[in-house]
């Protein structure tokens, strides 16, 4: 799994590869999934709902995120494409320490590659309908039932599962797989692209068979057992983009200089 250098994609939306043996899986992250919402290529919710629902628990904190509001595009706009879009109040972030880029999801960079001004609607019409289907069949999860993992007792053969933050613990595996795959837009917040220190650890139930757990989103490379958070980037541009190679668990950076 390869970590994403900056979490709002510009203009330059990569396309899929054409000429491989397996593959490539494109998992949404949190800053993807609101930018889709934005664009207006989420699915809708599975309970005929409208996503206006989805502010209602966020409420309080519309006006110190500046929720996106243009008349005309924000009536029916899910929660996460409201706050990409929005104007923060505060300037600086504390968490990262760096000044916002426009929204509290730092979405300045994505309207400026584009051509447009931040918190315009007009971005909505700028993004290529090549780019809108790229947001539009990201998947939330990937599964794989047979991954090989070098050990010092040998070859381990083992289940995978990645999602951008990782999974929720004191909640059914089955059932978070589920609402994943199912790409369900009812709620609010999707603690599996978005979540912090309740999607860190690998799930209990996960342990009965060796699972590896692949994420990034922390903003940190962190490797114990069969748990991989592979953000070391961050979504900071001046820093190196990790990956993880399986089975050897060799970690490389885009800066490495690699033997031809």
């Amino acid at each position: 799994m390869v970590e994403p250098r900056n979490p709002n994609p510009p203009a330059g939306l990569p396309n899929r590869p054409r000429t491989q043996t397996k593959p490539h899986v494109f998992l949404s992250g949190n800053h993807d999934l609101a930018f889709a919402a934005f664009v207006g290529v989420l699915p809708p919710p599975r309970d005929g709902s409208g996503f206006s629902e989805t502010w209602r628990e966020y409420a309080a904190s519309e006006e110190r995120e500046g929720w996106f509001k243009e008349e005309g595009f924000y009536e029916d706009m899910h929660l996460q494409g409201r706050r990409w879009a929005g104007t923060i109040k505060v300037r600086f972030n504390a968490v990262k320490g760096t000044e916002y880029k426009g929204s509290i999801y730092d979405a300045g960079t994505t309207f400026e590659s584009y051509g447009v001004q931040h918190g315009s609607a007009d971005l909505i019409r700028a993004v290529p309908d090549e780019h809108k289907k790229f947001l539009a069949d990201l998947v939330w999860v990937h599964e794989e039932d047979d991954v090989c993992l070098e050990t010092e007792e040998g070859i381990k053969h083992c289940k995978l599962i990645a999602a951008h933050a990782g999974l929720e613990k004191g909640k059914a595996v089955e059932e978070q797989l589920k609402f994943l795959k199912a790409r369900d837009t009812r709620v609010p917040k999707v603690e599996a692209l978005s979540g912090k220190k309740n999607v860190w650890d690998i799930p209990a139930e996960l342990t009965e068979y060796p699972t590896i757990v692949v994420s990034g989103h922390h903003a940190k490379l962190h490797i114990e057992g069969l748990r991989l958070i592979i953000d070391e980037g961050g979504g900071l541009e001046n820093n190196a983009v990790a990956a993880v190679v399986l089975p050897s668990m060799k970690i490389v950076h885009d800066t490495d200089i690699l033997a031809k």
